[in-house]
């Protein structure tokens, strides 16, 4: 190596140098592109836990609703049921007491 070619390979060195802060530069943006839909990622799925939550809780809710509405109306109907027979009840005469009927020839 000549004494003269000194300055061609500095040259050549700062040049490689200079292409390698180029590519860490290009990567560090690449990286931080990266982090940054990670961190959207991160944020929408946070978002869906969250909606997640509040819609087992609606479901929860109005199954409580529903199954409330089924047993009133259950409970509704016998109650209406029960007041038609008393008043079938009340309307018919009274009965005489079991011993008071005659027997039945057998």
């Amino acid at each position: 190596m000549a004494f003269w070619d000194l300055p061609q390979q500095f040259w050549a060195i700062a040049r490689k140098f200079d292409e390698l802060l180029s590519l860490q530069k290009r990567t560090e943006k690449s990286v931080d592109a990266i982090l940054e839909r990670l961190h959207a990622l991160e944020l929408r799925v946070i978002q869906l836990e969250a909606d997640r939550g509040q819609m087992i809780t609606e479901a929860k809710a109005a199954a409580g609703v529903a199954a409330s509405g089924v047993a009133s109306m259950i409970v509704s109907d016998a109650i209406t049921r029960i007041t038609r027979l008393e008043i079938q009840l009340a309307d018919q005469p009274p009965r005489p007491p079991s011993s008071a009927l005659p027997e039945l020839p057998a």
